[in-house]
């Protein structure tokens, strides 16, 4: 029986429209800042990048604000498949106006993306470390399938012990650099979420790791910057995925934030704790250290740790749903 039924349905309804808005606002995004906006018009949705938040000593560049907008973009694709709809994705020149996402035809969603779709509300950053259970060879398939979900991307777990001391001699320099970054810190702890403060947006600051790779992920004043050879004994013990892009643009940017989710939400499924790096790289030696001598030169995007959760970490918190249209749009 043929699935695919195209419509004139009119435009999104009030309860699609929340439906979209709330997967949205789930995304991961660097310090939280959920820098991304929608607007709604007949059946269409247009992902636009937000230009009023920028921690900029942290991205200067604002590879990462994309990167959470590709992220963003993997919720709302999810959400319009889970509501029967095939998504229809144009990508803007406007580097704000990021992408417009319609629904015009009928399309029922596969298990898959229900279940992605369903690990939406579920997933959450583990920056501590995880128990000692390895992630099977069964589930890593999975999540590397999940990751290479675009052309443009690929993955490769980092395997073996000389090249986990390699990645271990770069986190511990990025660390170290960072760690010493006098502007840099005082930029980080603005986003760190202080118990008593109401606002939405932020790291929990209990959310933090203080030791081990998680930390070295997301260096702060408190972390513990640890030895090489005791870090890359740790990064044996878990599954470290490399996502890269044939190059660094906007769009190699979105599709790595897209892929990264994609993989988050397959590993929150699948039971599976896991969160990004990308703080390091931010250092151009460290993307350069990265790229594997003898290949094709790739745009190093995002480090992906993964892992069996040792306990429950604290949820980040969100804007109100209203907040995330332009203008308030409704």
């Amino acid at each position: 029986m043929d699935d695919i039924e195209r419509v004139d349905d009119g435009p999104w309804s009030p309860e699609e429209v929340a439906t979209i808005a709330r997967a949205v606002n789930r995304a991961p995004s660097v310090h939280n800042t959920q820098p991304w906006s929608l607007s709604v018009h007949d059946r269409v949705v247009e992902l636009h990048q937000r230009g009023d938040i920028a921690p900029s000593q942290y991205d200067p560049e604002g590879r990462d604000r994309l990167i959470s907008c590709g992220a963003a973009l993997t919720n709302l694709v999810l959400a319009i498949r889970k509501l029967g709809w095939r998504a229809e994705l144009a990508f803007g020149e406007d580097p704000r106006q990021l992408v417009s996402v319609a629904g015009s035809t009928r399309l029922l969603p596969s298990e898959a993306e229900l279940q992605r779709y369903e690990a939406i509300a579920h997933r959450a950053s583990h920056r501590r470390p995880f128990d000692s259970r390895p992630v099977s060879g069964p589930d890593e398939e999975a999540l590397l399938s999940a990751a290479e979900c675009l052309p443009s991307l690929r993955a490769r777990w980092i395997t073996g012990s000389e090249e986990a001391l390699h990645l271990a001699r770069l986190l511990t320099y990025a660390a170290r650099v960072q760690h010493a970054d006098e502007i840099y810190q005082r930029e980080l702890a603005s986003w760190i979420d202080d118990p008593t403060d109401s606002r939405p947006g932020g790291v929990p600051a209990k959310a933090l790791g203080t030791q081990g790779l998680g930390a070295v992920g997301l260096v702060s004043g408190s972390t513990h910057v640890p030895d090489e050879a005791w870090l890359a004994a740790r990064i044996e013990t878990e599954s470290v995925l490399l996502l890269s892009t044939p190059d660094d643009g906007v769009r190699a940017h979105l599709d790595a934030g897209a892929a990264l989710q994609n993989a988050w939400l397959e590993a929150t499924h699948r039971a599976l704790g896991a969160s990004v790096m990308t703080q390091c790289l931010q250092l151009d030696e460290v993307r350069e250290g990265l790229a594997q001598p003898g290949h094709q030169p790739d745009s190093i995007q995002a480090l992906m740790r993964f892992g069996h959760p040792a306990g429950i970490v604290p949820r980040s918190s969100r804007r109100p749903l209203e907040e995330i249209f332009n203008d308030n749009q409704r």
